[in-house]
């Protein structure tokens, strides 16, 4: 068995294929359990980042309304000389600030009118801060600033909301600072953290940090999602430090790159083990199997186990060696038989072999008598024609004679009219006995031949009548030599035969005699247009003679070795063709008589 049609290589081929199609179904369905999943996590880290997004929105709106509260206070009014009550208003407030390390006031100038506490009004006096104050009283709207770096100190970052200005009294602003870092906006993010391995960072709109949860960033660190802060210039960034939630995602990913392939050589070597150990019986089985075919049912076939313990192996193999033994037996069987059988067929053949050698005997014999009957039936034929030939017709010639001399000498009277009667009846039994003679033995046979003959008879029967003859036997008119004399005496027999026929029943208007002798065989054909006959009912019958005269026919043919064949239907004339082989017949010159003729033996 070679690798690519064995049970090996296709248990091989089918486990692999199993192995390789279950595993990359898995793997398909696992990575689209992977991808919902990360989409999953990805969108619960957007929803995460928007929520810390909106905590710290809330948050800075909840500052500005504490700012905006301040603003409109009763106690603001910097149209005095006295800041105190700014001063005592903002100390009375930045308790209540959840972001805000300090406070302070400008009026539209950028003059510092009141701080909180007092001994940061050197670090609220910083141009940057002014400025975020007086732009919130340009805009008239709440202002968030980036993060400011001072020279010398911490970054800040700042929120300013404009109070308008009353009548008679200036506009100014109330400005909150919150110092980086903030442990309150850290303590913010960090209530909102998702997990460790996640960071959230919080950036102005120029990519400088406020704060940051989670372990310091570096460089595995992967920005996911970054979320604006509703109505400041920062952003909530949201960064990946570790595997995090996606960690067993990548963790199974990674090992998949592998496990498949193990997992494939894993299946591969057990289909191998799997195909060896069905391989190796059935390989015995099929080296035992091509025994039997070949005609080797001595050797028995051992079964890899126990018939009633053994696995279907060990069942086909028991089936093998019972089919094998059932085999022996009958074949054993049907020698004997055949042995036999062949002794009483050649028994049988024997007794058929006999009984033909003597049916055939008993047919040369029968042939031979047949033909002796036959020829000697001729011989009488012949010898009673030249009998009434030589003495019966010579003595009616002289009865002739004297009837004329009588005639001659007889006066006119009765007499003479009754021997003119009896001149009459002679000359009829004359050719009464002529034409006996004729169909008993035409001299013209052994005289001139075959065709001559035929001309004659056909001439002799038909002549007298309506019946038209064309005789074209020109072919044997040309033979060199004649035909033997059996075959002349036969077929001329036989057309003679059919002659009589056609002038006794065929009521013919036309008959066509002709025949031919071609590479050794002879072919003569007798065909009438007349009233023809049913060749069923034409045969021969012991008992009314019926179709004798045709059953003569056919043995005279037969027995010089030819075929008669005959066709007729009905109202559609007959056909009768007779074929003669004369290729190897010993021919005689033209002229012998009827005697030497009658001396030719049959072959």
């Amino acid at each position: 068995m070679t690798g690519s049609t064995s049970i090996q290589g296709r248990l091989l081929a089918l486990v692999g294929a199993g192995v390789f199609i279950a595993a990359g179904a898995l793997s398909l369905l696992s990575r689209s359990s992977l991808l919902d999943l990360e989409r999953e996590i990805s969108l619960e880290h957007e929803r995460f980042a928007r929520f810390a997004s909106g905590s710290l929105s809330a948050a800075l709106a909840d500052e500005l309304r504490l700012l905006a509260t301040v603003a409109t206070a009763s106690q603001i009014d910097l149209s005095d000389r006295s800041d105190a009550p700014e001063q005592t208003l903002l100390e009375g407030t930045i308790p209540y600030g959840r972001l805000w390390s300090s406070l302070f006031i400008v009026d539209e100038s950028g003059r510092t009118v009141a701080a909180a506490p007092a001994h940061n009004r050197a670090l609220l006096s910083s141009e940057a801060l002014r400025g975020a104050a007086q732009h919130a009283i340009r805009e008239q709207r709440p202002v968030v600033t980036n993060v400011i770096a001072a020279p010398g100190a911490s970054p800040v970052v700042a929120g300013a909301v404009p109070f308008r200005p009353a009548e008679g009294r200036p506009g100014g602003a109330v400005a909150g600072v919150m110092t980086l870092p903030s442990r309150r906006l850290m303590a913010l993010l960090q209530a909102a953290a998702l997990d460790p391995g996640v960071r959230l960072e919080i950036v102005d709109g120029q990519e400088a940090r406020l704060t940051a949860s989670g372990a310091p960033p570096d460089g595995a660190a992967r920005p996911s999602f970054t979320t604006p802060v509703e109505g400041t210039p920062w952003f909530v960034v949201m960064s990946n430090m570790g595997p995090g939630p996606l960690g067993p995602v990548a963790t199974f990913r990674r090992r998949s790159l592998w496990l498949a392939p193990s997992l494939a050589a894993l299946a591969t070597l057990l289909a191998w083990g799997i195909a060896r150990s069905v391989r190796r019986p059935l390989k015995g089985l099929t080296a035992s199997a091509e025994r039997i075919a070949g005609g080797d049912l001595e050797h028995s076939i051992d079964a890899p186990g126990s018939a009633a313990g053994g696995d279907e192996i060990a069942r086909l193999a028991t089936a093998v060696e019972r089919m094998r033994r059932s085999l022996k037996q009958d074949i054993d069987q049907i020698e004997r038989a055949n042995q036999d059988l062949e002794q009483r067929v050649a028994d049988r053949t024997h007794e058929l072999n006999a009984l033909n050698a003597r049916l055939h005997e008993r047919e040369r014999i029968r042939q031979e008598l047949l033909r002796k009957v036959i020829s000697a039936q001729e011989d009488e034929r012949k010898r009673i024609a030249r009998e009434l030939h030589d003495e019966t017709s010579q003595t009616l010639a002289a009865l002739g004679i004297g009837v004329d001399t009588a005639l001659a000498t007889s006066p006119e009277s009765d007499t003479k009219r009754r021997l003119h009667d009896l001149r009459q009846l002679v000359n009829r039994m004359h050719q009464e006995l002529h034409r006996l003679i004729v169909n008993l033995r035409p001299s013209v046979l052994d005289d001139l031949g075959l065709a001559a003959a035929i001309r004659g008879v056909a001439d002799w029967q038909l002549g007298g009548t309506s019946t038209a003859v064309r005789c074209e036997l020109d072919d044997l008119d040309a033979l060199e030599a004649r035909l033997p004399s059996e075959v002349e005496t036969a077929v001329f027999r036989a057309v003679q035969e059919a002659i009589v026929n056609i002038s006794r029943h065929a009521c013919a208007d036309s008959v066509l005699i002709q025949g031919s002798v071609d590479s050794g065989v002879l072919t003569l054909e007798v065909e009438d247009d007349g009233e023809g006959f049913d060749l069923a009912r034409a045969t021969g019958d012991s008992s009314s003679l019926r179709g004798i005269g045709l059953l003569g026919m056919r043995e005279r043919i037969q027995i010089i070795g030819g075929s008669l064949h005959i066709e007729s239907e009905p109202g559609h004339g007959t056909r009768l063709l007779i074929t003669v082989p004369v290729a190897a017949r010993t021919t005689r010159a033209t002229g012998l008589g009827s005697d030497a003729a009658a001396g030719v033996s049959l072959p």
